[in-house]
């Protein structure tokens, strides 16, 4: 019974310690590779974040798709909103990140990993 309420215990704080971890523009910054699929552009691509949440969304051919900014609201959720006028919700896994439109058609959804 002490074993399992050890493991419950450090459970608890392995998760406490993950979702408290706080997000920030230097969290992102680099780049990043996937692809888009849905409306508009679909195919490979590439987002380049600078330290100050902007980035630049580049076709595979290096065109500027359009540039963009995100914002970090309560350290956890992130939303993004780009020159093109779409937005939506980033939700970051690791080294992957899932960008939706969901404000805005909810008709995309662009899937990246870090590539540095």
């Amino acid at each position: 019974m002490k074993f399992l309420l050890k493991i419950l215990i450090l459970n608890f704080f392995f998760i406490s310690s993950v979702i408290s971890a706080e997000l920030n523009c230097e969290t992102f910054s680099g780049t990043w590779e996937g692809n888009k699929k849905g409306a508009g552009y679909k195919g490979d691509l590439k987002i380049v974040f600078d330290d100050k949440c902007k980035y630049k969304m580049l076709k595979s051919d290096g065109k500027i798709l359009t540039p963009g900014k995100i914002k970090i609201k309560k350290g956890t959720k992130v939303t993004y909103k780009n020159k093109a006028g779409s937005r939506g919700k980033v939700t970051p896994e690791g080294d992957t990140l899932k960008l939706v439109n969901t404000y805005t058609g909810n008709n995309y959804k662009i899937i990246v990993k870090r590539n540095n």
